[in-house]
């Protein structure tokens, strides 16, 4: 499952700006960037020119999804929202990063807070925050970002990741996310990849592997 970090902020303070921004600049430095931008409309339609969606497809993000409070803008019918892991898993699973809009109850995402002082009296100050930007020097101690910072928060940002240079492991049972500690996943990977060196038709230049262990039905 790829890392994510989202924008949050007030309507209208510039979180897609920023994000386009970003989609830009991380996409010329070779990264495959997804975005999912939540909604409160329960309308799919993001066709139309200039919407965020439009303008995040034409910054370049390789999957653009826009996530309603029904449905997905794939016109599937949209998961719950405890499913946040599993549509990463399906949808984004290789994407290096996906920069995520909204979801400001979602706590275990890092976040980045956009404000304006015109209409951000004070900072959300949500959990899971690592930065802001702002226009603006609000009271905090985490790393404030002016707008124009695009390039300086696109350093951050892959500071942050460090291009993943370990296997990443997720566990979905039943479509939910299973912590593991790190010797199991590191346990997990080493055998399976070591499995797979063995097998003929696998590309040693593979990126995903996926299994589904489908279990029959205990007879009462």
């Amino acid at each position: 499952m790829p890392p994510v970090i989202t924008l949050v902020g007030p309507h209208a303070v510039g979180k897609t700006t920023v994000g386009e921004a970003l989609v830009r600049i991380l996409t010329f430095r070779g990264l495959s960037v997804g975005v999912l931008k939540s909604t409160k409309e329960a309308s799919g339609e993001t066709d139309r020119p200039g919407t965020d969606t439009t303008r995040y497809r034409a910054a370049g993000a390789q999957k653009v999804a826009l996530w309603g409070r029904e449905i997905l803008v794939s016109y599937q019918e949209a998961p719950e929202r405890e499913a946040f892991f599993e549509v990463l898993f399906r949808h984004y699973s290789d994407c290096d990063l996906v920069l995520a809009e909204g979801f400001k109850g979602l706590s275990f995402l890092p976040k980045i807070e956009v404000a304006r002082k015109e209409i951000s009296e004070k900072l959300l100050e949500l959990p899971g925050t690592i930065a802001v930007v702002a226009d603006f020097r609000p009271e905090t101690r985490l790393p404030v970002f002016e707008f124009e910072e695009k390039e300086a928060l696109a350093d951050f940002i892959s500071e942050r990741l460090g291009r993943g240079l370990e296997p990443q492991v997720e566990l979905l049972v039943d479509g939910r996310p299973v912590g593991l500690k790190r010797f199991v996943r590191e346990a997990l990977a080493g055998t399976l990849l070591g499995f797979l060196s063995s097998l003929r038709g696998v590309s040693p230049q593979r990126q995903t592997i996926e299994i589904r262990l489908n279990l029959p039905e205990k007879r009462k």
